[in-house]
């Protein structure tokens, strides 16, 4: 059946793995650029991560994560049937103002070359797919009322049609994120129906999170 195989996730404080029940606090210790970096998430080096915005480097930990959750082999090389679809409040609104900005503070004609301007707010997805090796459908959506429970079905849908094996939803929140795998799965940790109840309204990311990681328990008990 098609359900959630691995929840990865990332707060101002902490990132963590729901099929895993692990929880490690980071933001006592390093920085987020930082976190990438020296806390093992990724199974090679991504390149240019350090001169990322913040979006992407949150996006690329939550896919980390989120793949390793669900037990998918992230090593350099390999390829995989996995699309991508995700939401965020403002896109990359706010690394595109930043960029535009340091022609006026700086009084230059050209910003600095450490600063990155994504036209497209899918750009950052597209960071995760070229380093991961995700070869399958990647879509961005700006929802009114920034629920995940749309992405859920849409993902779902996708699948059954056969236009990837499995999918990467993405929900993006001011006050945490968090990345699940979907596809086919004898082992799931939370049903679509489960999932699409938890993400339909706006209600604050910490919440969902907390909600996802009952559900999870209860399946595996």
């Amino acid at each position: 059946m098609i359900a959630v195989q691995g929840i990865g996730w990332l707060d101002a404080a902490a990132y963590g793995q729901i099929r895993r029940r692990v929880s490690f606090p980071y933001a006592e210790r390093m920085t987020l650029r930082e976190l990438g970096k020296s806390e093992g998430l990724f199974a090679y080096p991504i390149k240019n991560y350090g001169r990322f915005e913040p979006v992407t480097q949150r996006i690329c930990c939550i896919t980390a994560l989120a793949l390793q959750d669900a037990g998918i082999d992230c090593a350099e090389g390999l390829r995989h049937e996995i699309g991508l679809l995700g939401t965020s409040p403002d896109g990359c609104l706010q690394s595109n103002l930043n960029y535009f900005k340091d022609y006026v503070d700086g009084g230059r004609t050209l910003s600095r070359a450490n600063l990155f301007i994504y036209t497209l707010p899918s750009s950052p997805l597209a960071e995760a797919a070229v380093h991961f090796g995700l070869q399958g459908p990647q879509l961005y959506l700006r929802l009114l009322d920034e629920s995940a429970a749309p992405l859920i079905r849409q993902a779902a849908g996708m699948i059954r049609r056969g236009e990837t094996e499995r999918m990467l939803i993405y929900r993006l929140g001011a006050d945490a994120d968090l990345c699940m795998v979907i596809g086919n799965t004898t082992q799931p940790i939370c049903s679509l129906e489960q999932a699409v109840a938890v993400c339909k309204g706006t209600g604050d990311g910490l919440q969902q999170i907390s909600e996802l990681k009952k559900i999870a328990e209860h399946y595996e008990n």
